[in-house]
């Protein structure tokens, strides 16, 4: 009896109107997507190999470690460009042919078609699964047939859902196989299996809302108050609580503004410099007192300088370490005001060090507030689908982290390596400074790895096991109803 329940369902969903709908809608939005975001990320790779060879140039005729800013850590496009635009921001140089029009007007993606259109469809299919029925009679002849209300409720939920699933997994196989024949798009067999991980949780997100429709239709008795409550129910789900999330957690964890901290470091950075510049004083007045003449001719070398950030020409260099040579008073005396002085400049950096915690302090609070609304929004079942579907695709908040770490890496091998140039350098030619071109043909070169996919599973389950716990809960509410579901 369940099989023909399955069947009934299954056959009433795709000869409707509404599973022609979305078939056509899911059909034309997800090629028309894949084959405009495929036409942008092969502009941006061209981009991006166009950045690569100008830096090596760059590098192989003018590099030196006072220019070491050329070394800049290149990324290239998210593989799965294609189908999400990712939010890493522009970790490279800015694109060549940047246009505002994705800005003002921001084109659709994979992640848009399942958590608006496919959750609107899943509600469309659902929403009168129990009380359309009730009202027609037919619930009430089934039940009258001695059927179990457990398998009426299986038989819509698995009908339903493959009649629901078919759009979606059609329009996917289309886009693969665009995606496959595209040279272009050189997905690997660790990129086609996230693709597969993507889409299995997509069907997740999509069966949540489809049971989200069953379980409301169960506690409604008319099929006009069940689609209200679904929209005010999907509004809540998908547009309220990700959105208004960050606001709360910036009312629970206040962090003060950009322009507070920058008021604050410049005023530790003029006391710092007033601080300096009284201990020097202090300094020269004592001086003056102690050595008197052979101070006075000190200073008019321009030494005195040193201490209020002027800078000394070479020439009075040479005079006073001539003079020092030849009076040991006048050397003992420019000694002690340079410890001094480094004394002050000391004091100096100690200042300014505590003033840099607090922007130290505002990236721990900012840190915090982000993780708050981040744990707040999994309230909704759209953002922890979200985090699933960028965290495994590489193209959220997790790979600009990933790759700032890969940048590090590469950081700590390319440091050592210019070091070690430089050294050598130096043995030949002694007069060689940090402004001489050295030779790094044979550098180590930076190439960005995808995260292992353990790595991403390791992240993305937790909100994965959230979305299927909608699931059970939804399945359970609806459940729960219907065992006592009046069906006059």
């Amino acid at each position: 009896m369940l099989k023909t329940i399955i069947a009934k369902e299954f056959l009433n969903n795709i000869l409707n109107l509404r599973f022609t709908i979305g078939l056509v809608l899911c059909l034309i939005i997800t090629v028309a997507c894949i084959v405009i975001l495929s036409h942008d990320y092969r502009e941006e790779l061209a981009d991006y190999s166009l950045r690569v060879n100008l830096q090596e140039q760059a590098l192989s005729k003018y590099y030196c470690i006072n220019l070491g800013v050329l070394n800049v850590k290149q990324k290239p496009p998210e593989r799965f460009r294609p189908l999400i635009i990712g939010i890493s921001g522009r970790q490279n140089a800015e694109s060549f042919d940047d246009s505002p029009l994705p800005i003002l007007f921001p084109p659709l993606d994979f992640l848009f078609i399942v958590t608006i259109i496919m959750s609107l469809l899943a509600i469309l299919f659902s929403y009168d699964a129990i009380s359309g029925e009730r009202l027609s009679g037919t619930l009430r002849l089934v039940i009258a047939n001695s059927v179990s209300r457990t398998k009426i409720l299986l038989g819509k939920f698995i009908g339903g859902t493959t009649s629901l699933l078919i759009p979606f997994i059609l329009s996917l196989l289309v886009g693969a196989l665009y995606i496959s024949i595209n040279p272009s798009i050189q997905w690997d067999g660790s990129a086609w299996l996230e693709f597969f991980l993507l889409t299995a949780a997509s069907i997740t997100f999509i069966t949540l809302f489809y049971l989200l429709g069953l379980m409301v239709s169960t506690f409604s008795r008319y099929s006009a108050i069940s689609i209200l409550n679904c929209l005010f129910l999907w509004v809540l789900l998908i547009l309220v609580i990700p959105n208004v999330c960050p606001y709360i957690s910036a009312q629970f964890c206040r962090i003060p503004s950009i322009k507070e901290i920058e008021r604050k470091e410049s005023e530790v950075e003029r006391y710092s410099i007033q601080v300096f510049m009284e201990r020097n004083n202090e300094t020269a007045r004592k001086f003056k007192s102690q050595y008197g003449e052979l101070w006075s001719e000190f200073e008019a070398m321009d030494f005195g300088g040193i201490g209020r950030f002027g800078s000394v020409k070479p020439e009075h260099v040479k005079a006073a370490q001539q003079r020092a040579a030849e009076d040991p008073e006048f050397k003992a005396m420019m000694d002690a005001y340079v410890v001094e002085v480094e004394k002050a400049r000391d004091e100096m950096s100690r200042i300014r060090n505590e003033g840099g915690k607090f922007r130290e302090d505002l990236e721990k609070k900012a840190a915090f507030q982000t993780n708050l609304a981040k744990n707040l929004a999994c309230i909704s079942p759209l953002a922890n689908f979200v985090y699933v579907a960028r965290d495994l695709t590489g193209t959220g908040m997790r790979s600009m982290e990933y790759f700032k770490l890969t940048k590090g890496e590469y950081s700590g091998k390319f440091s050592p390596y210019v070091e070690k140039k430089f050294q050598d350098l130096q043995k030949k030619d002694p007069t060689a400074t940090y402004y001489s071109f050295l030779d790094i043909s044979d550098r180590p070169h930076f190439v960005f790895k995808e995260e292992t996919l353990r790595g991403k599973l390791g992240a993305v389950l937790p909100y994965w096991g959230i979305l299927g716990l909608f699931n059970v809960v939804f399945f359970a509410a609806a459940f729960a109803k219907f065992m006592r579901y009046d069906v006059r």
